[in-house]
């Protein structure tokens, strides 16, 4: 078998692409819901303690498929019994991971000092499971370019996660609605996957081609020291400062870097196997990498300037006053997230030229250097690991980043500094300008100071971008292409 996409893929992808934004942007307003209504329906306690265990499940969750999905996407060519060979070690990985959660049960409620915490793990390690079988039929949506159908399902397994757990948590099941939402979410999507994909697996076969597996250990290799810089934070406040304090910070992340990830998501999907096709051309590459960050930064970096801003104020309008601790966290996440829409796509540089070996490099350094910035601002509670986390992206990572990029190519520091740089500036020079307003007219409603601090920044954020050369083709580029195929 022939798993190839469709020769007109470009087409395809740029079609579907558009498809994707408008079903990812239904997913967002489900997930940007859920966190409004799930913190009217549950206490900070009931976060806390899911939170606690997310990042020890996440962990043995990067083991469930050992990076063979991306692997299957960024090959030129795969057959039908390289696709059975994954499956049934995605499976397997996937049924051990599960086994392994549910076995930490007891040690992780040791280490809280809470029983609940058992309950919580056991429940937690069945999307494990779940997400593995899923595996290579999604490889294969996201392959075969089926991008709609893709961002489809993730509107509806969204959806019933989310309605699940408003059901359960108004039901008075309390923490236990954080845990079965994401269960019958991860069954909704993997119902969906093997509906849309047809594909049927052959007899167990546990042989791997040996450069899909060391594509796929580099990979996992990246994904295992990038998991300290995403988790650790979580594990450390609820160990020192608490299951309370532990909500605020969980609340502040999910409000501001999980609708970011719900962007970056989508167009990984899109990019990875658009640019794994047309890596040997090195100019075409780097001319749509470029072009693509240019929207990407111009959609979310001056809109996260804005919420950073009027932190107080989003946290009011969406929680409630009970919630304002949040603020402090949710603004310095802020600051550390303007960048990350950019940083987080060079991904698709190093997967699609199949340089993971760099990727796990750079994974490794930047997970040792967030990890040290967190056991810095910890003694300051969450919102000294929020600052800290912050300060050290600027200082220590983003500079290194650059470089690594621009020795791998074709794009430049110059292409990746820029970008980010440009809407930096323009944030800084609207955040002055918001300022210097009269407080009759910021303190007059919440609501009217977010649309104040977001009309600067975009607003700020089009004319800087219109006067560099560079950010103007993009854009003018984009659009024209845009416009030509609605038409």
């Amino acid at each position: 078998m022939n798993a190839n996409p469709p020769p007109q893929f470009g087409r395809v992808a740029l079609r579907g692409g558009l498809v994707t934004i408008g079903a990812q942007g239904f997913k967002m307003a489900i997930q940007f819901l859920s966190v409004i209504v799930l913190a009217r329906l549950l206490v900070p306690e009931d976060f806390g303690l899911v939170a606690s265990v997310g990042p020890i499940v996440a962990f043995v969750g990067l083991l469930q498929n050992l990076g063979l999905q991306q692997a299957v996407v960024q090959r030129k060519d795969i057959t039908n019994q390289q696709l059975n060979q994954v499956f049934w070690i995605s499976a397997l990985v996937g049924l051990g991971s599960a086994v392994v959660v549910a076995g930490l049960a007891p040690a992780v409620a040791a280490f809280y000092g809470d029983q609940r915490m058992s309950g919580i793990t056991l429940g937690s390690a069945l999307p494990l499971l779940l997400g593995s079988l899923a595996a290579v039929p999604l490889a294969l949506m996201n392959r075969h370019l089926q991008f709609g159908q893709l961002a489809l399902n993730d509107v509806i397994s969204a959806a019933a996660g989310l309605l699940t757990a408003a059901i359960a948590a108004y039901a008075g099941l309390g923490y236990w609605s954080l845990v079965i939402g994401p269960a019958v979410s991860a069954v909704v999507a993997l119902a969906a996957a093997w509906r849309v994909a047809r594909w049927t697996p052959l007899r167990p076969d546990l042989k791997v081609d040996a450069d899909i597996l060391s594509f796929g250990a580099n990979l996992t290799g990246f994904n295992l020291a990038n998991f300290f810089s995403r988790n650790l934070d979580n594990i450390l406040i609820g160990k020192y400062s608490g299951a309370i304090e532990l909500g605020y910070y969980d609340r502040a992340y999910k409000l501001l870097l999980f609708p970011l990830q719900n962007i970056n998501q989508p167009l990984t999907r899109v990019m990875v196997p658009l640019l794994s096709r047309i890596h040997d051309d090195k100019a075409r590459f780097r001319d749509i990498y470029v072009r693509t960050n240019w929207m990407l930064a111009a959609v979310t970096m001056p809109g996260i300037a804005a919420l950073t801003l009027t932190s107080e104020q989003i946290v009011g309008l969406l929680f409630g006053a009970g919630w304002a601790p949040v603020a402090p966290i949710f603004a310095w996440l802020g600051i550390a997230s303007l960048v990350q829409s950019v940083s987080s796509t060079t991904g698709w540089i190093f997967i699609c030229q199949g340089k993971t070996k760099t990727m796990f490099h750079w994974g490794i350094y930047s997970s040792l250097t967030t990890v040290a910035a967190f056991l810095v601002g910890l003694h300051w509670g969450a919102v000294g690991v929020a600052a800290a986390y912050a300060i050290s992206g600027y200082v220590l990572r983003v500079p290194v980043l650059a470089v690594l990029v621009h020795r791998v190519g074709p794009v430049t520091a110059a292409d990746f500094l820029l970008m980010q740089g440009l809407f930096i500036a323009s944030s800084l020079l609207a955040w002055f300008l918001y300022l210097w307003l009269p407080a009759s007219l910021t303190g007059q409603s919440d609501l009217l100071a977010v649309f104040l601090a977001l009309a600067l920044n975009y607003g700020i954020g089009l004319v800087f971008m219109l006067a560099v050369p560079q950010s103007r083709r993009a854009l003018f580029t984009t659009l024209s292409n845009a416009a030509r195929n609605v038409r």
